[in-house]
């Protein structure tokens, strides 16, 4: 991991825990004005010290925290982590969460059927394949039924 990665994840946490340079070097034993070099890239804390930092900021997860990767890209919340479990764990519904979410391999749409069927179906709601709505929107428009 770059050395100016570390520093952007150590004001990132910092700021995520809701204190300052000068709290943080009190809880672990530096000036506030080190704990600021740090998060600058003007210096780096030993590997010692970078625990006792994670310690500070409650990191669970140490590696995943540091991963060098652009967090603004896609970033997953713990909720997100826990969704991701749940779906995950229940296969049976992925389906269901598939196609209220609007995802998967094929997509529905749900359109509103004005006309009456052949099969007596009242006028409602249908759901259609986005190439299922595309043939229909496309079809040459005929009299013939009447």
């Amino acid at each position: 991991m770059s050395r100016e990665a570390i520093a952007k994840a150590l004001r990132r946490l910092r700021k995520q825990s809701g204190l300052t340079a000068n709290e943080v070097g009190a809880l672990i034993g530096k000036s506030g004005k080190t704990v600021n070099a740090w998060e600058n890239n003007r210096g780096q804390p030993d590997a010692d010290m970078l625990i006792s930092l994670c310690d500070a900021y409650n990191v669970k997860d140490i590696l995943a925290e540091f991963r060098e990767c652009d967090r603004d890209v896609f970033a997953v919340s713990a909720h997100e982590k826990e969704m991701v479990i749940a779906y995950r764990s229940n296969i049976k519904m992925q389906p269901a969460v598939d196609r209220l979410l609007g995802v998967g391999k094929e997509k529905k749409i749900t359109v509103y059927k004005a006309a009456r069927s052949s099969d007596g179906e009242e006028d409602g709601y249908i759901e259609v394949t986005q190439e299922q709505l595309d043939r229909l929107m496309s079809a040459p428009d005929t009299d013939d039924d009447f």
